[in-house]
């Protein structure tokens, strides 16, 4: 307990520095090396938490978390004619503060803007190095930005999106972890591809949805418009699996590398990204985990038998406490809300609910 105050009031001191400019050159790199480690994420969004009220024109503007990604985005892009002067920031700073920013969720990602902006006039010489950006979006949040070759992609919550600062050669290639729609800008010469895990995307111009978090056992792609060539392996040498036209759903298990594919109402995997929640016939267990994703809770069922229960409905602007007492009506069950609570080092824990089964 000692130690862990210990910690916490030299990491406030430091924050309070760095946010006002004036800490010293070895204090900028003992910041850096608490960013990096994972070890520090609660005590770093505790005191980000701290110094929120103080950015008093984040308060009165209250941007969205969508404009704050987009903007975070486009300020610590690193392209060909403007890089940071030393590797020390090049690598280790920036990615120290991508990763952060997932930590943190809009607090440090305007403070991670802000420093990126105070080094911004450095300058070094060009490379051939690919340096991949990363967007983290934390539970119960959701996004949407540009890439650099104009596609739009929107980021649900508890996803990581990796890409390039600009596409060069002849692929334009991502990595999604979580779920994401894209509404790709068609360049016949240069496919889009999306990794996902094992399973690889390519398209030309086409909106379409992956899912691919790590805690399920299959990848999921839902196809809207245009076509979706589904491989393995490298693009050069790759083992064509499906291929994909409008209104179908392709299913690969992960565990033992089968794909299927149905038609399915594209609406109630794509509408996630205008707010909205369709479920047509689906289990317990996919509802609550998807309610857990939407408004960062911790769901857990109480009885197996729980799962068996199936639900369709369409949720659009209701809060959690109102799709639970639906939930309720339409089967017998009943539920407990755990409130947070404050933990050792300062953080607090997520709100838990338990859903029981009416006996």
């Amino acid at each position: 307990m000692q130690e862990n105050k210990l910690k916490y009031q030299r990491f406030s001191y430091l924050f309070e520095k760095y946010l006002k400019g004036i800490c010293s050159k070895q204090e900028a790199k003992e910041i850096v090396d608490i960013l990096e480690n994972p070890s520090y994420d609660q005590l770093i969004k505790s005191e980000a938490y701290k110094f929120w009220n103080e950015f008093s024109d984040v308060n009165e503007k209250r941007d969205s978390m969508s404009k704050i990604l987009d903007k975070l985005h486009h300020r610590i892009s690193l392209n060909d004619e403007e890089k940071l002067k030393s590797q020390f920031i090049n690598k280790r700073f920036i990615q120290a503060i991508i990763r952060a920013a997932a930590v943190l969720f809009i607090p440090l990602m305007i403070y991670s803007g802000y420093l990126t902006f105070k080094v911004r006039d450095a300058r070094i010489s060009k490379t051939d190095q690919v340096i991949l950006q990363t967007i983290k979006v934390p539970a119960g949040i959701q996004t949407d930005f540009i890439l650099p070759d104009g596609s739009h992609v929107w980021l649900n919550s508890c996803s990581v999106f990796k890409y390039p600062g600009s596409f060069q050669g002849e692929l334009r290639q991502v990595e999604l972890i979580g779920e994401a729609y894209f509404d790709i800008t068609k360049d016949p010469d240069r496919p889009f591809i999306v990794k996902a895990g094992n399973l690889n995307v390519e398209v030309k111009g086409t909106t379409f949805d992956v899912i691919n978090y790590p805690d399920d056992s299959q990848i999921e792609v839902i196809l809207e418009s245009g076509q979706v060539n589904l491989f393995t392996g490298n693009y050069k040498d790759y083992d064509l699996i499906a291929l994909m036209e409008p209104g179908e759903k392709a299913t690969y298990n992960t565990s033992r590398n089968i794909t299927s594919i149905q038609n399915v109402d594209v609406d109630k995997y794509t509408v996630w990204k205008n707010g909205i929640l369709i479920f047509r016939d689906d289990p317990m267990n996919e509802v609550t985990r998807k309610l857990s994703r939407r408004f960062n809770v911790d769901i857990e069922l109480q009885s197996l038998d729980l799962k068996e229960y199936v639900y369709t409905a369409t949720f659009i602007n209701e809060s959690l406490a109102q799709i639970l007492e639906l939930l309720k009506i339409s089967a017998p069950i009943k539920y407990t809300i755990i409130k947070p609570k404050q933990l050792d080092d300062n953080s607090y824990s997520k709100t838990k609910i338990i859903i029981t089964k009416i006996k």
